[in-house]
Order: structure tokens, then C-alpha cells, then sequence
């Protein structure tokens, strides 16, 4: 299993900033694109051992479509969920596994959440989602329903300087520890290689 990608699902951050909705809208994109793509960086810190895991790769996200999330270093995997499936191929064995949602019902809820983060939309965020800002240029999203505060209570999410992307995705685990993924050549609406979406991957 993609641990990359379960991480999304246990999130933990006290929400200690008064409600601003003004604030927060001011924050949210204008636009909202169909597809975002970008390289990151993913870096866990782990609080009980002093030690970082830094990851490298990239991401392409379709707005209430799929996701292809491609670890590139230091071991290559390519994971593609769509509203049926997860499927995740291993780069060192070459193995390629597949998980269906009627399986693993925390697959529609991983989707759901990605979709929100990145939609960039207020109202579809409010449903879901207590907004506030902690501090400028930073987003703060706790969850509404009681089923997701079972999985985690916030994401913070910071934009770059101009309001149009996202920067930065800090999760704050319990424990102390704390994952962090930062973007990187973001790209609204680009023209994606013909493969890829293809599993197993080229």
C-alpha cells in the first residue's frame, strides 16, 4: 500500500484560530482548473527517532477525477486512484496491485478530500470543511463530519505569493510527528503525454 498516499488520510493539528471566512475566501483561487499538475517533495519528520524521510516525485490530479501520484526516489511507484479503484504499481518488483472502493471505503473519502484541497472552490469547501487562518497566506481546514474527525482534524495548506497555487500541504500527525509535501512547477490545465494514465506505467 502506497503509504504516501494513506498518510492523506490520518491528519492531526488543533484548531486554535478564531473562524475568518472573509480572510479564508480572500486566500482561495479564482480560478478553478480541471487538471493540476506539479513535481513535490515529501518530507515526514519523525518526531520519536530525530530523523527526516524525504521523498521525490510528481502528481497530476483531475478536479472529481483521478489522481497519478509517481514516487520517483528513492523508490519508484506509480499509484493511480479513480471513483472505483486504487491501483499501485511497484517499481522494484514490478508488482502491480489493484484495490477496489467497495473494498476499502476510505478510498472515496481520500478522493473526496484531495478533490476539496485542490478545487480551490469556498462554498464546496465550507460544506465539508471549518475554514480559518492561522497566519497569512496559510489555510486551515478542519473536518465537519464525525467520520472524518475520525481520520484527522486539520490541514493547513499554504499559497504561493500570488494566490494561485498551493505551495505547501503540512500534516500534522498525532504523536508529533509531521508530514510535509511542497509543490513545485505547478501547472493549471496542461497538456498531459497520451500514457498517463496507463497501468502499468512506461
Amino acid at each position: 500500500m502506497p503509504r504516501a498516499l494513506i498518510l492523506f488520510l490520518f491528519l492531526s493539528l488543533p484548531v486554535a484560530a478564531a473562524e475568518a471566512p472573509d480572510a479564508a475566501a480572500d486566500l482561495l483561487a479564482k480560478e478553478r482548473p480541471r487538471v493540476v499538475a506539479a513535481d513535490f517533495v515529501q518530507t515526514r519528520k519523525l518526531s520519536e527517532l530525530d530523523m527526516d524521510i524525504r521523498i521525490t516525485g510528481t502528481m497530476v490530479s483531475e478536479l472529481d477525477g483521478r489522481l497519478r501520484w509517481q514516487v520517483d526516489a528513492p523508490v519508484r511507484s506509480v499509484t493511480v486512484i479513480d471513483r472505483k479503484k486504487l491501483t499501485h504499481y511497484d517499481g522494484e518488483t514490478k508488482n502491480l496491485a489493484v484495490i477496489r472502493q467497495e473494498t476499502f471505503p476510505w478510498l472515496k473519502a481520500l478522493r473526496d478530500s484531495l478533490d476539496d484541497w485542490l478545487s480551490g472552490d469556498r462554498k464546496r469547501l465550507e460544506r465539508r470543511f471549518l475554514l480559518t487562518v492561522p497566519r497569512p497566506g496559510v489555510l486551515r481546514l478542519a473536518p465537519r463530519d464525525e467520520t472524518q474527525k475520525k481520520l484527522y482534524r486539520s490541514v493547513e495548506i499554504e499559497l504561493a505569493e500570488n494566490g494561485r497555487f498551493i505551495s505547501k500541504i503540512r500534516i500534522f500527525e498525532n504523536g508529533g510527528n509531521m508530514l510535509e509535501i511542497a509543490f513545485r512547477n505547478v501547472r493549471h490545465d496542461p497538456v498531459l503525454p497520451p500514457d498517463t494514465w496507463m497501468m502499468p506505467p512506461r
